[in-house]
């Protein structure tokens, strides 16, 4: 439920981090973030008020934004796969997959015909059988590496991405990841939103989520859940508002979302819903 304006303002003064989404939330369509954004981020860090981010992105994407914003602290990227600051000065956890649950991946991909791609912290590997997957997955600002072959590739892999058309195949997939290997990875089946027909393994480190995420960032800061604030728009999203003391889902939100929100904005990612709100925010506690 929704707090009154009276209530969220209470809040306010317990906030000493604010973290945002990227992709949805942050910046536009166009991936770019506002003036007003920048400005009011650097003026809260003259406060004492920190910045970061959270997003399914790989690491060296986000690396432009924070660099933007002048974001010293860690980030989470991956979903809570690696966090770390642009400088990797710090790097507070770094959730790599298993050399052999990654051979795994790769052969069942192989053998069933399912398109796959593996992800470091600086960029996404693909062969030319699984070019394809740049166009299913619209990760802005992302480096993607043509290899010849994932054969020397399977180390140091923080995600394992797998795409398919046949909903019973990619099921199974998921099914002999998750039976041998389930106290060790997350495996997430999805359909894809963009693209009809299409179905997803997102497959990361069992146990890493934006909210494990938040919450080592938040203890690494000395902070507590009331001292956060953070914005989202989408479903991973839900992670960060399980650990956030002050939850704010943009217009754009899916429903879900808005459900768990302290504050729904009336603006959207395009319309600059995390700027104008930190504007707001800044007004009050100035």
């Amino acid at each position: 439920m929704s707090l009154t304006d009276n209530e969220l303002k209470k809040r306010f003064k317990n906030i000493k981090l604010i973290v945002s989404d990227i992709d949805g939330t942050l910046v536009n369509n166009e991936n770019d973030i506002s003036g007003l954004t920048v400005d009011i981020v650097k003026k809260l860090k003259q406060k004492n008020i920190l910045f970061s981010l959270a997003s399914q992105r790989v690491h060296s994407s986000i690396v432009p934004l924070a660099d933007q914003l002048e974001i010293q602290i860690p980030f989470i990227s991956l979903n809570g796969s690696l966090i770390q600051d642009s400088k990797a000065k710090t790097i507070l956890s770094k959730s790599i997959i298993d050399k052999k649950h990654v051979e795994k991946a790769v052969s069942l991909a192989e053998k069933n015909y399912i398109k796959i791609a593996l992800c470091y912290n600086d960029k996404i590997v693909y062969t030319e059988d699984n070019s394809v997957l740049r166009d299913f997955m619209s990760r802005l600002g992302t480096t993607y590496s043509l290899v010849d072959s994932y054969e020397n590739y399977t180390d140091n892999i923080l995600e394992i991405i797998m795409s398919g058309n046949d909903r019973k195949v990619m099921k199974n997939i998921q099914s002999k990841m998750t039976l041998p290997f389930g106290l060790k990875l997350k495996v997430k089946f999805y359909r894809s939103q963009s693209f009809q027909g299409v179905y997803n393994l997102e497959i990361i480190r069992k146990g890493v989520s934006k909210k494990t995420g938040l919450k080592r960032l938040s203890k690494y800061l000395g902070l507590r859940r009331n001292d956060v604030m953070v914005f989202g728009d989408w479903y991973n999203d839900r992670d960060l508002f399980q650990y956030g003391g002050t939850n704010i889902a943009l217009d754009n939100a899916v429903e879900e979302l808005k459900e768990m929100a302290d504050h729904v904005s009336d603006l959207s990612n395009e319309e600059d819903g995390v700027g104008n709100f930190l504007k707001m925010f800044y007004d009050h506690i100035n």
